[in-house]
C-alpha cells in the first residue's frame, strides 16, 4: 500500500479547448513525452453512499498503466491518497481497514463505471527527469444499481514531477488558452449526479439550528480522529476534545434532545473517551515529567530517572495503544460511529428546539452559574480528597459553560465573553487536577523505583513534593477564582 501526499491540480476544459505548446517550460534541452492510453475505473461505495458523504472514494482502475485500487480521501487528510498495485475484483485488505470508519461495516457494491481517454503531456528536463505532466482527460460515466445515468466532461490534470515542483507556469499556460480551476465535484459525485449524498445546511436561527450545527462539527471532529488512527497517526488529542464538546452540548442542552438517544450516545463517548483518555495522559504526563526533570539542578537527580520515566509511560501508552487499535475493527466503535451519523444530519430534537436561537443566551448563563456554585462548593471544603474531588467537578462544569458559550457565538456575540472567563476558571482549576494525577503518578513510580536495586526514590519525592505545593497554591486561590 503506498501513500501520497501530494494532490494534483485539476482544471476544467471545454471540448473544443486547444492544449498550448507546452515545450519552452520543459527548459533548456528539455523534452515534450505524449502518450495516450484508455482506463476503466470501477467505483465502489456501500447502499447509502457512506464513502461519497464522507468526500472520499475508492475504485479499482483497469488498463496499461496504474491498474489497481485507489482510496481517496477527503480534501485536507494527509495522505491524500492511498493506492495498491492488487489487480483483483475486490478491495486489499490495506485499504478496506483505513476505509472501514467511513463505511462503518456495510457492504461495498459498484455505484459507477467511469471510462478516461488519456493524453499524457509529459515535461522531462535535461536530466531525464519528469519536470510536470498535464494529463488530458475525457471522461464518460455509467451509473450502476436501480437507475442508469450517463454523462461525460473533460478535465486537465496537472502534476509535478515532485512534491516542490512549481506548477504554477504550467497552469497559467492552460489558464489562458481557457482552461478553469475546477472547483466542482469529483469525478464520482459528478457520474452520481443527483444520487451523490449532499450535506445538510446548516441554519442558526433557530435553537436546533445552532446546536445541531455544533452537534455536527463534533461528530465529524471525531470522524476525522477515528480515520487518523487508521492512517497510523495516533495523536488523540483533538478527538478527545471534540467528544468533550458534544458531551457538554447533551448536558446544558439536553432538554432540547431526545432523552434515550442521547444517554446512549453519551454512554459510548464516555467509553471510547476513557480508552483514548488513557493514551492522552500519558502523552501529557511525559511531556510535564520531562520540563520538570530538565529544571531540576543535576545533583538532584539520583539514577536513571529520566530513563526510567520514559520507559514506563512509552509502555503503558503503547498498552492502551494497542487496545484502541483493537477497537477500531470492533462492533462497538463502528456502532458509535454510526450514531454519530445519524446526529449529525438528524439529531433527536424536541419540540421546544424549534425556539428562536437567542433563547440560547439562558443555557448560557445557567452553565456559568452551575460552574460558580460548584467552585464555591469546592471553596468551602478543607483540604483533602473531597475538596480535589470537589474542585475536580467545578473544573468539568466551567468546560461545559466554555462550551455552552463557544456554541451560542453565532447567534450571540456576547457569548464569546463567557467563554473566556469559563476558559479561564477551566484553565487554573485545570492546573490543580494536573497536578493531583501526576502526584499519584510519582507516588507509584517513585515507590517501585525505590525498590529497584541501582535506583532510588529521591528524585521522585522531590518532584512530588513539587506537585502537591502546585496544588495547595491553586487550592489557596480558590476563593479568588470566582468564575
Amino acid at each position: 500500500m503506498t501513500r501520497t501526499d501530494a494532490r494534483p491540480v485539476e482544471l476544467a476544459a471545454p471540448e473544443d479547448l486547444l492544449l498550448p505548446d507546452l515545450a519552452d517550460l520543459a527548459g533548456p534541452d528539455g523534452a515534450v513525452e505524449v502518450l495516450q492510453r484508455t482506463l476503466t475505473d470501477r467505483y465502489l461505495d456501500t447502499a447509502d453512499g457512506a464513502l461519497a458523504a464522507a468526500g472520499a472514494s475508492l475504485r479499482r482502475r483497469s488498463g496499461p498503466e496504474g491498474a489497481g485500487w485507489l482510496l481517496r480521501l477527503a480534501p485536507g487528510t494527509t495522505p491524500a491518497e492511498l493506492t495498491s498495485s492488487s489487480t483483483a475484483r475486490t478491495p486489499p485488505a490495506g485499504l478496506t481497514r483505513v476505509a472501514l470508519g467511513l463505511t462503518r461495516g456495510q457492504e461495498l457494491q459498484p455505484v459507477a463505471d467511469l471510462s478516461t481517454q488519456q493524453t499524457s503531456t509529459r515535461l522531462v528536463g535535461p536530466d531525464g527527469r519528469p519536470r510536470a505532466e498535464v494529463v488530458d482527460e475525457r471522461t464518460s460515466s455509467t451509473t450502476l444499481g436501480h437507475e442508469s445515468r450517463l454523462d461525460h466532461w473533460r478535465t486537465l490534470v496537472v502534476r509535478g514531477g515532485d512534491e516542490d515542483t512549481d506548477l504554477a507556469p504550467v497552469v497559467a499556460r492552460l489558464e489562458d488558452a481557457g482552461a478553469r480551476p475546477d472547483d466542482g465535484p469529483s469525478p464520482l459525485e459528478r457520474a452520481l449526479g443527483s444520487a451523490a449524498p449532499t450535506a445538510a445546511t446548516a441554519e442558526t436561527s433557530s435553537l436546533a439550528g445552532l446546536v445541531g450545527r455544533y452537534v455536527a462539527e463534533q461528530c465529524d471532529q471525531i470522524a476525522r480522529g477515528d480515520l487518523a488512527l487508521r492512517l497510523g497517526d495516533p495523536k488523540v488529542h483533538r478527538t478527545r476534545v471534540a467528544i468533550r464538546r458534544l458531551r457538554s452540548t447533551l448536558r446544558v442542552y439536553g432538554d432540547l434532545l431526545d432523552p434515550e438517544p442521547a444517554r446512549r450516545l453519551e454512554e459510548e463517548l464516555v467509553w471510547w473517551s476513557g480508552l483514548l483518555g488513557e493514551v492522552r495522559d500519558r502523552e501529557v504526563l511525559a511531556a510535564r515529567l520531562a520540563a520538570q526533570l530538565a529544571a531540576l539542578p543535576p545533583e538532584l537527580v539520583l539514577g536513571p530517572v529520566a530513563a526510567d520515566l520514559d520507559a514506563t509511560l512509552s509502555r503503558e501508552r503503547a498498552q492502551h495503544l494497542h487496545r484502541v487499535e483493537e477497537e477500531l475493527i470492533g462492533a462497538r466503535l463502528l456502532g458509535l460511529l454510526e450514531a454519530l451519523v445519524r446526529w449529525r444530519t438528524e439529531p433527536p430534537f424536541l419540540e421546544g428546539a424549534s425556539a428562536p436561537a437567542d433563547g440560547v443566551r439562558a443555557y448560557v448563563k445557567a452553565a456559568g452559574r452551575n460552574a460558580r456554585r460548584r467552585l464555591r462548593q469546592a471553596a468551602r471544603e478543607e483540604p483533602g480528597p473531597e475538596q480535589e474531588e470537589r474542585l475536580h467537578r467545578a473544573r468539568k462544569a466551567a468546560k461545559r459553560a466554555r462550551y455552552a458559550a463557544e456554541l451560542a457565538e453565532p447567534a450571540w456575540p456576547r457569548a464569546a465573553q463567557h467563554a473566556r472567563r469559563a476558559e479561564e476558571l477551566q484553565t487554573q482549576l485545570g492546573e490543580h487536577q494536573d497536578s493531583v494525577v501526576t502526584a499519584a503518578f510519582l507516588l507509584r513510580a517513585g515507590a517501585a523505583a525505590g525498590a529497584r536495586r541501582g535506583h532510588n526514590g529521591f528524585t521522585y519525592g522531590l518532584l512530588l513534593a513539587d506537585e502537591r505545593q502546585r496544588a495547595t497554591e491553586v487550592r489557596r486561590r480558590v476563593r479568588s477564582l470566582r468564575g
